[in-house]
């Protein structure tokens, strides 16, 4: 159902306007930003920088700061400076102090004394243009006298001034033209563009030089104004004290251009001066110092009426006016009228169908304001929760999202503007809220939610979605050659390319930290709004950084540039719009208007220098190469730019190439570089500067020298290393010889020590014959031995043991008692002789000790056994024999044989009527064998000696006599085994003892 509201349409024509605002900055003694309040004259130089002169010395303004020149820095006498004079093409302008106690020639943005005093001014009658150049004039002009005054053009030609004629001649002085005219005393003349103009400063009126003074020509100039005439710059003021006019000139008419008009200007002018590339005036005062004002490049359109003027959507409803958001509608000078509607002031976003219906959201409605009715009457949709923005596409469909509210409702609605009856219909596949919409080449829908980019194709009503991770999408902008482009509100913006998104660098101030919305001009500029102004960038530099990374330049605007408010608004639809020619950003004051084709943009292209550097102590200047002594620890450059634009345009990097490694240092908001305690050699300094709207650098090097002392000069270095390796040789060459001395000496002491060394080789070969003949005569004996003494005794002990046994039969008891010590003594000996026997054989065969194979340790151990019986069953002892290595073991059977053996029968002679316990085992691939008795023990003093013997083998005497042969003979095979005996014993209480043999060999 169509809803109409009868709307009374009231017409609100507003007296305001476009906003003509001003910047203002003052700078004077009491900022301490000036030596003196008085500014005698103010003049630029060839490189940019003003140059301006006081009681107290001579200013140079860079735009950032103020330099001073004066007795305390220079070698002037005197502080007090007079005016400005000379020629900047030549880069040659003159000034002096007082009295021309020093003449200063402006050279290479530095100042020289000189000799030449007037030679360099423009006027060669200085007394009588003083006044002029110095004094607010009055409309009374009768002091002032031209007369036989030379007026010196900027190419070097004059213009002679004399009381029948005016004569123009070249640099050679000859004449160019020449013009009779009787000289006017009330007159002023001056020259604008190097022509010469006279003016009639009390009738309004002018002549020309070039039209031969013919025609006189109308100049409106406003009663009780003031004149002050810049003959540097050739600029011609006339000032009221509510205006500041400057004489321009046309083809063949001058006219009075407005440079500054304000009620009650209040400055009681010295000097004027204005930079036609920074859209500046200079105001010098006689005892305020100096003020800047920075000329308006926007307007902006504001409603007097109200009390609030921040602004969110708007859009074109003419070729010359547009709608806001808010229902006010203006053109390019302000409010022409307002709706009577419903609506409230912080409506965010707004849509113009095609029939240029107006759709204005108003909480959870949406109004359409009728064109057919001419606005006055309206029909309203009404839905369930806040709108949040409207749209409408190239279908002229109504697209509606729903805000954060609506998360469990249809988000998203259209309304078929094709036709009056339609109502809103849900698009069920939305499960978000949308806060922004708009449509691309392919007539595709691009919603916006919080984290989410949706496409929606209505042909096919499919639906693609890319996630924006981490950025709140504030708005999205196609440009026009189909790029898309991505605000947020936290991050900055990026551009999407198959459906990623590629973040775009910050500038230099994080500015665009909260990038709102994007607008594109004719030269494919992007101009962006944010929090903190307005900012410019060349597209094609954002399009090389995502390929390439190269960087990018930002051109920012603010308040200095004549904007009410730095803060623009965003998170609106739309955000900004084109009315004709101009682009309207809204703001937090005003709507900002402005063209960009025609708005003056102050560029940081000057070229910039770095001839100075302050050390310790001084000041010093320098070409390319700085050449710095060992004595000075802490250098500053100073980069010499001269930029009457917004700072923040402006962006240096510099780069040591032995001190950064490579890294380059911003110099946000510096003009200047500081290093400390640079070490000795040849450095590179490199200073950058981003070229305006490109990806290029202007780069400076800078070669600084410090010198080495000469003991780390190269070739001191090389001296001391020739000098070393000259010690070295002769030292080597010393040694030599001293080497050779001795080796001569020890050839014969060799020589001598070799005879005798063959002496004794001879003497060892003698005693080796000998000793082999002793182990022949050895191996002999012991066969004798074997043969001739122990049979006979082994035949001695069997007969006194078959005599023991008969003597048992007799009852003589003196009879058994000697046949029992014969048995006895003759089986110990035999056994001691068998024993010494063995022994000796396994030394004789001493290369063969540590060679065996694999024997059953058991099977030993068993024969000894048996060997033992009868002289065990003899004294009563039982032998038990636990074996724990029945297994065959790596082992010299006659070594083990001997041991075991003697080990035996000497438990078996302390052992009478007991036990007699063997054990084996192995652990840890070594072999212990136990050997434990009940018999008598053996002392402490025994015990210690054989422990002490052990240890000390090879220099402890033996004592045979006293401890016998046996555990000696086990002690010795153990050493030569590397093997170990520990003994266990107490008196009367039995022994045991262990010997422990390696078996790694096993």
């Amino acid at each position: 159902m169509r809803h109409l509201l009868t709307i009374v349409a009231v017409l609100l024509f507003c007296t305001t306007h476009a906003q003509e605002i001003y910047h203002e900055k003052w700078f004077s003694a009491e900022t301490e930003d000036l030596p003196q309040n008085s500014i005698k004259s103010i003049v630029p130089d060839k490189y940019g920088f003003i140059w301006m002169t006081t009681e107290n010395g001579l200013l140079r303004y860079d735009g950032r700061s103020f330099k001073v020149f004066n007795s305390g820095n220079s070698n002037l006498q005197s502080n007090r400076l007079a005016y400005i004079s000379g020629n900047i093409k030549n880069d040659s302008l003159i000034t002096h102090t007082a009295y021309y106690v020093d003449k200063i020639l402006i050279n290479r943005r530095n100042i020289i004394k000189t000799e030449k005093s007037k030679s360099y001014n423009t006027f060669t009658n200085d007394d009588a243009y003083e006044d002029l150049l110095y004094y607010n004039n009055s409309l009374n002009t009768e002091d002032i006298d031209f007369s036989n005054t030379k007026i010196k053009c900027e190419n070097g030609d004059y213009y002679s001034i004399g009381t029948s004629k005016i004569t123009l001649f070249n640099k050679k002085k000859k004449v160019i033209k020449e013009i009779t005219q009787q000289y006017k005393k009330n007159t002023i003349y001056f020259l604008h563009e190097n022509e010469l103009i006279l003016l009639d400063y009390k009738k309004g009126s002018y002549t020309l030089f070039k039209n031969e003074f013919s025609s006189t020509y109308k100049l409106d100039i406003p009663n009780n104004s003031k004149i002050i005439y810049n003959s540097v710059v050739q600029q011609l003021f006339i000032y009221t004290k509510d205006e500041i006019l400057l004489f321009k000139k046309t083809a063949n008419k001058a006219y009075l251009y407005s440079v500054f008009s304000k009620p009650n200007i209040n400055i009681n002018i010295k000097s004027l001066y204005y930079d036609k590339a920074s859209n500046k005036l200079f105001i010098g005062s006689i005892d305020k110092g100096l003020k800047i004002v920075s000329l308006n490049g926007f307007k902006t359109l504001l409603n007097s009426n109200n009390s609030d003027n921040y602004y969110y959507g708007s859009f074109p409803i003419s070729d010359t006016e547009f709608i806001t958001s808010k229902g006010e509608i203006f053109n390019n000078t302000g409010v022409q009228r307002r709706f009577k509607s419903n609506t409230d002031n912080f409506n965010y976003s707004l849509a113009v169908d095609q029939e240029k219906n107006i759709w204005i959201p108003n909480e959870n409605k949406i109004v359409k304001y009728l064109k057919s009715s001419n606005y006055t009457t309206s029909q309203t949709f009404a839905f369930d929760y806040k709108i949040a923005t409207v749209f409408c596409d190239s279908k002229n469909f109504i697209w509606i999202g729903m805000d954060q509210k609506a998360r469990h409702n249809a988000k998203v609605y259209t309304i078929d503007a094709n036709q009056d009856n339609s109502q809103p219909t849900p698009l069920k596949a939305f499960n978000q809220p949308i806060n922004f919409i708009t449509e691309n080449r392919e007539n595709e829908i691009l919603l916006v939610s919080e984290r989410e980019l949706l496409t929606y194709n209505p042909k096919n009503k499919s639906l693609k979605s890319i996630s924006a991770g981490i950025n709140e999408i504030r708005s999205v902008f196609i440009a026009k050659d189909n790029s898309v482009w991505i605000c947020t509100y936290n991050n900055g913006f990026s551009l999407l390319k198959d459906n990623i998104l590629y973040k775009m660098p910050y500038d230099n101030q994080m500015y665009l930290l909260s990038a709102h919305c994007i607008k594109e001009d004719s030269k494919g500029h992007f101009w962006i709004s944010t929090n903190k102004g307005l900012i410019e960038v060349n597209q094609k530099s954002l399009l090389n950084y995502y390929k390439n990374k190269t960087p990018v330049y930002y051109h920012h605007y603010n308040i200095k540039n004549g904007l009410l408010s730095n803060e623009f608004n965003g998170g609106c639809q739309p955000c900004a719009i084109e009315l004709g020619e101009e682009f309207i950003f809204p703001s937090l004051n005003g709507m900002v208007a402005f063209n960009p084709e025609n708005l003056h943009k102050i560029i940081p292209s000057n070229n910039f220098y770095i001839n100075e550097v302050e050390t310790d102590a001084s000041t010093q200047y320098f070409k390319d190469t700085l050449h710095l002594s060992r004595d000075v620890y802490r250098i500053k450059f100073k980069i010499d730019y001269a930029f009457l634009g917004n700072l923040d345009n402006v962006y240096f990097e510099a780069k040591l190439n032995q001190v950064e490694g490579g890294k380059w240092i911003n110099l946000i908001n510096e003009n200047e570089i500081s290093y400390t305690n640079l070490e000795p050699g040849t450095h590179t300094l490199y200073v950058r500067k981003i070229k305006p709207f490109t990806s290029e650098y202007e780069v400076k090097e800078i070669t600084i020298s410090i010198p080495y002392y000469f003991y780390e000069e190269l070739w001191f270095k090389f001296f001391i290393g020739l000098l070393l390796i000259t010690a070295f040789y002769i030292a080597v060459k010393l040694r030599y010889s001293i080497i050779r001395k001795k080796n001569i000496e020890l050839e014969k002491v060799v020589e001598e020590r070799t005879a005798d060394l063959f002496k004794t080789v001879s003497k060892l070969k003698i005693t080796r014959n000998n000793l082999n003949q002793e182990i022949v005569q050895q191996k002999k004996l012991i066969g004798t031995i074997s043969h001739d003494i122990r049979s006979p005794l082994r035949f001695l002990s069997i007969t006194a043991k078959h005599l023991y046994e008969k003597s048992l039969l007799s009852e003589n008891n003196s009879i058994k008692d000697n046949a029992q010590v014969m048995h006895e003594s003759a089986s110990q000996l035999y056994k001691f002789v068998e024993n010494l026997v063995d022994y000796s054989k396994v030394f004789m065969e001493h290369n063969k000790l540590h060679e065996g194979k694999k024997e059953n340790i058991n099977d030993i151990i068993t024969d000894k056994i048996d060997l033992f019986k009868n002289m065990s069953v003899g004294k009563n002892n039982i032998i038990t024999y636990f074996n724990n290595c029945d297994f065959q073991i790596m082992v010299n059977r006659s070594i083990f044989a001997i041991m075991i053996h003697n080990l035996l029968d000497n438990a078996i002679k302390n052992t009478r009527n007991g036990q007699i316990k063997i054990e084996t085992n192995i652990v840890k691939n070594k072999i212990f064998i136990s050997m434990e008795d009940t018999g008598v023990g053996i002392s402490e003093e025994m015990k210690a000696y054989y422990i002490n013997l052990q240890k000390n083998y090879e220099t402890d005497k033996l004592a045979l006599q006293n401890y016998g042969l046996g555990l000696h003979m086990v002690l010795e095979l153990l050493r030569l085994l590397k093997g170990e005996m520990k003994i266990y014993s107490k008196k009367d209480h039995g022994t045991k003892i262990i010997i422990v043999i390696d078996n790694a060999q096993s």
